[in-house]
């Protein structure tokens, strides 16, 4: 007895083989290739053994045949006649028989098969062969999705994509256990054995489930529906079926005594659905899509949005929420304030912080002042952050200056004795709403007393300098550097004078101010002032500022020296005022100083300094050698042989002396091998010249004379010609006229002249 059937989909098409698939423990093909043949050849192409059981469910998508019995579900190849590929069942075919609860086949492509059986739905994909060792493999099925429903399937659908064609959705019908207590268990053993009970729990429920694929064991449900049915106490999933036309978006639902058909919710019940299953991204996505056929409707996008924005932050998922305020409220205005009052509710208006907008909308200042005052008592960095990014045009300042006053007030009742971090930076804040209400002193006052750098920003920016011009050694002390470049910028108005008077007690702040000070080329008359400073308080800036300033006393400077035994600026200053036989003194103070010594000499360069280092040196025979190996290039050796005593024993003298006769032969050498160099360029010049000036000068017909223009040369008489060294010949008459006309000098060709006077 036949358990299943399927009709070749070309079957009714003229001058087709009309062929058709009986589904029994085997499968049999019936062909009629002919109208004229009234009997249907048949064939098997499976035959299935006792353990596989019937073939419950086949059909036919042309060229391949799918059938299903306890074994499984088989895909043949009628183009290779052959079984190209088997999925096993997924359930316990012992247990859920095929003959109560079948299997159900939909055909989403030619190579699409969709398989719904028990609680389990399965898509395969028949893929084309690969080409290897070009050979082209067989084809093969594979198993793109299996996903586990919580029903018993009766059928199976698809809901087609109106744009690709391809298949989007599926669609599945099946039985589900009508209380929460029930299981499928209880359904599945009612299928498989006789039971004689009349509990109404055992009534199940008739549902069509929609399912968007998602991964390969799992999906997204996009809608759940029960379908009141008239149906018997004890019905079976094979009571029931599922037919869809996709391309019209029908599908047909057939029980033992209704037949009903089932298309898509429209927008507005699809997006309640989703609402009421708690799917709320997913009903916000389609309100979106939908946005103008749900328009006017309860479920429109933006009852959509509040309600999830809502459910959120009622779920305790305000960061969310938080994440979706740009995409719900867009530029709306009255979106945006609706979400400030939902999150202000719910005291967490600081979670809007990084999302408020500042413009393209602007808000109600009461919006931003709601989130202001948050974070004023909750988080005193995010509070201290917002005043200074957000515009002060966004808010009140002057409520928020209250606010700020209040809090620093709770704060001082603590009764701490030392200012906390977050005095600080409410301080900071009052400073800066101050500076936008433009109560400038205020705003300093609180700059100066926090020994805030902010505070030169704010001068600089307001040109607020004659509010602070009386405190500049609080400036001082805030960041020496920028007060300076402040006391500086506005020289006018605080003459150096007065910045002396008032840092006299600060020399570290007096020498910064003079130092950039002279940087500018004044404050002349503060020279000895800076050398004292200088001396006591910082030495390395005592030597440079001696060599480069010259306003400075120069024996004073050499007092104060010589008190604080600074030897190398006193022997700068006595080589400065010309006392250089006392400076080299000093130098010779210390036996290791003679390569000083003789360099202040070559740097000098006076012949009595060097007669004086010599007088010096001569004294102590250890230092001669030293003298002529160092300054045998600068001083007579003779000078310094002829004052070595006769009984004196100098160290290391005849290696000296060597040095010196060696270097002195490498000087003769030098010296004559430029005198050979430039007499050579001498002469090689005087006979290119004597051999220029003993070439001939040419003298031809077409030639003209360069003052009068007539030629040179006539037949008769001949004149008599002008030549010069450079080429150019004239009548000598021409010449002696121009000469005595002062047109041209004596002795010089009219002809360069011009040339050299153009």
């Amino acid at each position: 007895m036949p358990r299943s059937i399927a009709i070749c989909p070309s079957f009714s098409r003229p001058n087709a083989a009309q062929m058709f698939i009986v589904g029994e423990r085997n499968l049999m093909l019936y062909e009629r290739k002919s109208s004229f043949i009234e009997t249907f050849p048949c064939r098997p192409i499976f035959r299935g053994a006792e353990k596989d059981g019937f073939i419950t469910m086949c059909s036919w998508s042309e060229p391949f045949i799918a059938m299903t019995n306890d074994a499984g579900t088989s895909i043949y190849d009628r183009t290779e006649d052959k079984m190209i590929t088997l999925v096993t069942p997924s359930h316990d075919v012992d247990r859920i028989r095929s003959s109560r609860i079948p299997p159900a086949h939909c055909w989403l492509s030619p190579t699409s098969l969709a398989i719904g059986w028990a609680d389990t739905i399965t898509i395969v994909v028949i893929a084309e062969g690969e080409k290897i060792d070009n050979k082209i493999q067989p084809k093969r099925g594979e198993v793109h999705y299996q996903w586990n429903v919580s029903m018993l399937l009766s059928g199976i659908s698809f809901v087609s994509d109106p744009q690709t064609g391809e298949w989007k959705e599926i669609v599945a019908l099946g039985l589900q256990p009508a209380s929460d207590d029930a299981t499928l268990d209880e359904i599945s053993d009612q299928a498989s054995t006789v039971s004689i009970s009349s509990d109404s729990a055992l009534i199940p429920a008739v549902q069509v489930s929609v399912l968007a694929p998602f991964k390969f064991d799992k999906y997204h449900l996009i809608s759940e529906d029960r379908i009141s049915l008239n149906i018997p106490k004890r019905a079976q999933p094979f009571q029931f079926n599922l037919i869809g036309l996709s391309s019209y978006e029908i599908h047909f639902i057939m029980g033992p005594r209704d037949l009903v058909i089932a298309s898509p919710y429209c927008a507005s019940e699809s997006v309640k659905w989703r609402v009421e299953n708690g799917m709320w991204e997913e009903a916000w996505q389609l309100a979106k899509q939908k946005a103008s056929e749900l328009d006017g409707t309860i479920w429109d996008q933006r009852s959509v949005g509040r309600e999830m924005l809502k459910t959120y932050v009622d779920e305790g998922r305000p960061k969310l929420a938080v994440a979706l305020l740009r995409e719900v409220c867009g530029d709306s205005r009255a979106e945006w304030e609706w979400a400030v009052g939902l999150f202000e509710n719910a005291r967490l208006s600081t979670l809007l912080a990084e999302v408020l907008p500042t413009g393209n909308p602007q808000l109600e200042p009461e919006c931003y002042q709601s989130v202001l005052q948050a974070a004023l008592y909750n988080d005193m960095k995010l509070y201290k952050r917002l005043v200074q990014t957000w515009s002060p045009d966004l808010y009140r300042t002057g409520a928020m200056v209250t606010e700020t006053l209040q809090r620093i007030q709770e704060i001082a009742q603590k009764g701490n004795t030392e200012r906390t971090e977050e005095e600080n930076s409410l301080y900071q804040v009052l400073a800066h709403l101050y500076v936008y209400e433009r109560k400038f002193e205020l705003a300093l006052k609180i700059y100066m007393a926090n020994k805030d750098q902010q505070i030169f920003s704010v001068i600089d920016k307001y040109q607020l300098f004659e509010y602070v011009k009386e405190d500049i050694t609080g400036l001082m002390e805030i960041n020496s550097d920028r007060a300076l470049r402040l006391l500086l910028d506005n020289a006018d108005s605080v003459p150096p004078s007065t910045v002396m008077a008032k840092i006299v007690r600060h020399p570290r702040l007096q020498m910064a101010y003079l130092t950039r000070l002279f940087k500018q080329n004044q404050g002349a008359e503060y020279a000895d002032q800076a050398v004292r400073l200088y001396a006591e308080h910082d030495r390395k800036m005592l030597m440079p500022f001696l060599k480069k300033n010259e306003n400075y006393q120069m024996k004073r400077a050499l007092e104060l020296c010589k008190q604080k035994k600074y030897l190398e600026e006193v022997i700068f200053l006595l080589s400065k005022g010309g006392s250089h036989r006392e400076a080299l003194d000093l130098v010779l103070q210390k036996p290791e100083n003679l390569n000083k010594a003789i360099e202040y000499c070559k740097e000098t360069d006076d012949s009595d300094l060097w007669d004086h280092l010599i007088d010096k040196v001569s004294t102590k025979p250890e230092h001669i050698s030293k003298l002529l190996n160092l300054a045998g290039s600068s001083v007579d050796p003779l000078k310094v042989i002829e004052k070595i005593g006769e009984s004196v024993q100098v160290p290391g003298l005849r290696d000296s002396l060597c040095s010196v006769l060696a270097d002195y032969a490498s000087r003769v050498r030098l010296h004559e091998g430029c005198r050979e160099s430039t007499l050579a360029d001498t002469r090689l010049l005087l006979s290119t010249f004597v051999h220029r000036e003993k070439m001939a000068i040419p003298v031809r017909r077409r030639h003209k004379c360069t003052l009068c223009e007539r030629r040179l040369l006539k037949d008769d008489p001949m004149p008599d010609l002008q030549t010069f060294g450079c080429g150019h010949v004239i009548h000598l008459d021409c010449y002696k006229q121009a000469v005595h006309k002062s047109l041209v000098q004596p002795n010089l060709c009219p002809t360069c002249s011009e040339k050299n006077q153009g």
